[in-house]
């Protein structure tokens, strides 16, 4: 068999995924409670005892004006989000039973000349035998590109192993919708061109596995580039999206596939949690030219159902680098205007509250109060509504319109709550999604890190992928942060020689052709010199600084920065800070300076300096120079000290008082007082036997 070919192709449905329980995390499987559910008497909607939920909107969930979110995350944090909650859950209202919410008489959205008659229309959610059942797969397997059956896996495909794509590159369109894996593509635009690029991604990838193995089949290519789409989207979730949401070490490591792990959506993640995205909506999306130029931008209003925008040539790539520029909305109980006080023609025509339907779907899937849920979860109740916010306005809001803490509705009651850890979550929307992501994870037998037929260079090459890469190979944008989940602004430079300089907030700076001059500033940048020999500053806040081709300076800042040469001879040079320094493919000179360092010199010929903490070094390939300049550096290591052809540098008085000792781990080199280097997988009979390489 190929090392390419993929072993069992995952059920397009989930079935038997897992054998003792076929139908865990499959589509058509009623979804979990993680705690005892709250619907009344025959199935009946709770909530009762609680003001309505248009009501309760109108109070906590009006927005005057833009908010930024905590971490400055862009608006790829909702876009993705969205993406991702089309491959986990779909839970469609019923036909027949109605519970419409009350509109306040007076509202002047709803009801402006006051009759006191008007509602929002709902419908409730119909049950099978008890429970509310989730329509797709459960499993972070790429479902809103594939499908979650195999009629739909089968009409999707196209000869060749590839996915059905128009001759411009875009899904088919038939009316309002689209031809891909999941029924709500066409929601907006930034959704669309989501769908767009991953299949596109699916698509180039065929050609790259025929390219590196010509005996596969169309049905061997097919399988291999959608088990490394479903890699892929695992990746940017587990790397890039959910450290933005939850505290960095909430999730512990993967170990393994397990057997007694049911993989299945609770009933709070879907219903409440999840649908944190939705106070993350900013009132338009950004409209951005490569050359950073922002032009008039699309009312989020306007590019919802409209997927035919998009075949306007370069709309999609306007969209994309409008939201990592643009600083998604903050994560509270508020929501801007265009999807709570949504109109479907002028005032009193009707329209949806984004917010009252989303406590009135809790409460007609009886999803426990906020304390209820807390308390299944095995959380302290909030006895005050200081214990939920310790924003006194929200808090005082909250008793006004609730009256006791038991009564608050699980979303309002989780979205008040202050920041839990280093995350942007607060304490109960943070141990849901650790429960939620842990079992989708660790149920998965066909989990990416533990697929067969993935060989491991391919794994770690699709762990490795940024989002930012993707979008760049599967569209005609050249220039984009390596993390597009942070908003920044885009100055980008010309061809001549530039000197770009960026503000207050957080910066995307590209130098492009030319020797330029590129300055970071207070925030945390993305600096990247392109062509030519370019000079970058970080300056303040934890940098990422890319040299590109030609003979680069790169110069950390105050902070942790991550610095990377590229091509050609570099000089990176990391100042203070835990600084992670990659030389690239030149022959490089790597100084960390001060903090705990990591130096990787690439390719070629490199010198690497520490500094003063406890470094990592690792040459690469090449013979390479490490440097020690005087006492009080630290204890460092050095990863890959190759015998022979490296050689350890020592300046200073030090240099005559060197003492070897063998450990475990190799061999220490030190002065005997405070400065020692550990020379990973070598003995001192080795050493000796080679001849002494200390300069």
């Amino acid at each position: 068999m190929s090392n390419l070919q993929i072993g069992a192709a995952r059920p397009a449905d989930g079935y038997s995924t897992n054998p003792e329980n076929p139908d865990w995390g499959a589509t058509g499987t009623g979804l979990l409670n993680l705690a005892p559910s709250d619907l009344g008497p025959g199935g009946g909607m709770s909530g009762d005892d609680r003001p309505g939920t248009r009501e309760i909107s109108n109070a906590l969930s009006v927005q005057d004006g833009k908010t930024h979110n905590a971490e400055c995350a862009s608006d790829f944090l909702w876009i993705w989000g969205q993406f991702l909650d089309h491959d986990l859950s779909l839970t469609s209202a019923g036909e027949y039973t109605s519970a419409d919410i009350p509109v306040p008489e007076g509202d002047p959205y709803f009801d402006p000349y006051g009759t006191g008659e008007e509602v929002i229309p709902f419908t409730r959610v119909d049950q099978q035998d008890g429970k509310y059942i989730n329509e797709i797969t459960a499993f972070i397997d790429a479902s809103m590109i594939y499908g979650s059956d195999a009629k739909t896996l089968e009409d999707l495909r196209a000869e060749g192993g590839k996915l059905q794509l128009t001759e411009d590159g875009y899904l088919y369109r038939y009316g309002k919708e689209l031809l891909t894996g999941d029924v709500r593509a066409a929601e907006n635009v930034a959704l669309t061109s989501m769908h767009t690029i991953f299949t596109r991604e699916h698509n180039r990838l065929v050609d790259e596995l025929a390219e590196r193995d010509p005996s596969l089949t169309d049905d061997q290519l097919f399988e291999a580039a959608r088990a490394r789409v479903e890699a892929l989207v695992q990746a940017v979730t587990y790397k890039e999206f959910l450290p933005y949401l939850i505290c960095e070490d909430a999730l512990e490591a993967y170990q393994g596939y397990d057997a007694q792990v049911n993989p299945g959506i609770a009933i709070e993640f879907s219903t409440v949690v999840f649908r944190l995205g939705h106070t993350l909506l900013s009132a338009n999306l950004q409209l951005v030219a490569e050359d950073g130029t922002s032009y008039d931008p699309l009312a989020l209003r306007d590019a919802f159902f409209k997927p035919e925008l998009l075949e306007k040539p370069g709309l999609m790539e306007d969209v994309i680098r409008g939201a990592a520029s643009q600083t998604a909305e903050a994560i509270d109980t508020k929501v801007v205007e265009d999807v709570r006080s949504f109109l479907f023609g002028p005032p009193g025509a009707g329209g949806f509250d984004l917010a009252a339907i989303n406590i009135q779907r809790g409460r007609d899937l009886g999803v426990a109060s906020y304390n209820d849920l807390r308390e299944a979860l095995g959380l302290e109740r909030a006895e005050t509504f200081a214990d939920i916010t310790s924003d006194t306005g929200l808090a005082d809001k909250l008793a006004e319109v609730y009256g006791e803490t038991d009564l608050v509705d699980a979303w309002i009651g989780g979205l008040a709550e202050d920041a839990y850890g280093h995350g942007m979550l607060g304490e109960t929307f943070t141990t849901v999604m650790v429960d939620q992501f842990t079992r989708l994870r660790d149920g998965d037998p066909f989990w990416s890190e533990a697929r067969e037929g993935l060989p491991a260079e391919d794994l770690q090459e699709l762990w490795d992928t940024k989002l930012s890469e993707i979008i760049k190979r599967n569209t005609d944008i050249n220039l984009l942060q390596k993390d597009v989940f942070a908003g920044m602004d885009r100055i980008i430079g010309t061809t001549a020689d530039d000197v770009l300089t960026g503000g207050a907030m957080r910066d995307f700076l590209h130098g492009r052709a030319g020797d330029d001059v590129l300055k970071g500033r207070a925030a945390c940048d993305d600096l990247q010199g392109g062509d030519g020999n370019d000079t970058l500053e970080g300056n303040r806040g934890s940098d990422c600084l890319y040299g590109g081709a030609g003979n680069d300076y790169l110069n950390g800042g105050m902070e942790d920065d991550f610095i990377f040469g590229g091509a050609n001879r570099d000089h990176l040079t990391g100042r203070h800070g835990n600084d992670e320094l990659y030389g690239g493919m030149g022959q490089d000179y790597l100084s960390g300076n001060s903090g705990n360092d990591t130096l990787d010199g690439g390719a070629n010929y490199d010198t690497l300096t520490g500094g003063t903490g406890d470094d990592v070094l690792t040459g690469g390939a090449g013979s390479d120079c490490f440097k020690f300049k005087s006492r009080h550096q630290g204890d460092d290591t050095i990863t890959d000290f190759e015998l022979g052809a490296d050689w350890i540098k020592v300046t200073g008085p030090m240099r005559h008082s060197l003492q070897f000792e063998d450990l475990e781990g190799g061999l220490r080199i030190s002065d005997g007082d405070d400065w020692s280097v550990l020379l990973e997988n070598i003995s001192l009979e080795d050493w000796e036997l080679s001849g002494d390489q200390v300069l």
